[in-house]
């Protein structure tokens, strides 16, 4: 018998799968594409708010801000603040807004963000009424930001400033005028003063006058030395001090970096205030977290954080 010849395969069958493969190694390559760039796996995201690692020091918690009119280098002061371990309860912030009664679009900007930051307004600025009054609209805490004397002569502290060289009369008499100009401050805090809470019967006179009329005192601490801290505690006086300035460099990663060590420093110890000023490059920041700030971490007047 004669053989039969073996069946061919239709061309048409052949292309069909040819196709089919090229096709499944086309979504293949771009699945893997996809995982390698986009996915990037054996990476850790890692928050910028989360707790550092055990150990890692927060050098921040004591920068120190030599005259906030010249954002100068921060001098480093080891050991100024003493961490405490992290609290079971949730981290909480203040945030004071130095400096208001000038710049007024950027201030009447920032007193306008949902978030309940205070601020310090220095007496006789042009806007410190208009905007003192859109604050206390808003429920903010309102604070006078004291005019103190700094060291050298190449910083100004601007009008109602106290000096060294003042008796007790003529601090009594400046301080009043100056908290006349801020009549709805529930505390004050010091703009510059770098010499002035340095000395000790300079600074209990202005504080007495604190308490006389049951405000609070924040110290700025733009000098390690400050005083205010220690004889307000010793006078019975509410008080608290700064921990960390958010704007020393005028650029926003800088500004996220400051903001994101004081998150972490609240985190450890419970609480942590910081101080920025109405710049741009600060309401950029901070109007990233209008209405919900950061998981586990609550921003509160500065009032809270006094005792």
């Amino acid at each position: 018998m004669p053989k039969k010849k073996p069946a061919r395969k239709k061309k048409g069958s052949n292309k069909k799968w040819r196709w089919f493969f090229i096709l499944f190694l086309l979504f293949f390559s771009f699945g893997a594409t996809f995982y390698l760039i986009f996915l990037q796996p054996g990476t850790t995201r890692k928050s910028p708010y989360s707790v550092p690692p055990p150990g890692e020091k927060n050098a921040n918690s004591a920068l120190v801000y030599e005259e906030p009119a010249g954002h100068p280098q921060p001098i480093l002061t080891p050991g100024l603040f003493k961490i405490r371990p992290k609290p079971k309860t949730e981290a909480r912030i203040a945030i004071i807004i130095d400096d208001m009664g000038y710049s007024d679009r950027i201030a009447r900007q920032l007193i306008g963000l949902e978030l309940p930051l205070s601020f310090a307004f220095l007496p006789f600025g042009p806007s410190t009424r208009q905007q003192m009054k859109l604050a206390a609209d808003k429920k903010r805490d309102i604070l006078l930001h004291l005019p103190m004397q700094p060291k050298g002569n190449k910083w100004d502290p601007g009008p109602g400033a106290l000096l060294t060289t003042m008796n007790s009369r003529q601090i009594t008499e400046t301080f009043l005028r100056d908290l006349e100009a801020v009549p709805q401050a529930i505390g004050v805090n010091n703009h510059m003063g770098s010499l002035f809470t340095e000395n000790a019967p300079a600074m209990r006179s202005c504080l007495l006058l604190l308490k006389e009329k049951n405000i609070f005192f924040v110290d700025s601490l733009t000098t390690a030395n400050s005083q205010g801290f220690s004889i307000a505690k010793k006078l019975g006086i509410k008080t608290a001090r700064r921990d960390i300035f958010l704007d020393n460099t005028l650029d926003k990663q800088e500004i996220q970096k400051q903001l994101d060590r004081l998150v972490r420093l609240a985190r450890r110890q419970g609480f942590a205030i910081g101080i920025g000023h109405p710049h741009q490059e600060t309401l950029n920041v901070l109007q990233q977290y209008q209405g919900a700030f950061i998981d586990g971490v609550k921003v509160l007047g500065i009032s809270e954080f006094v005792q």
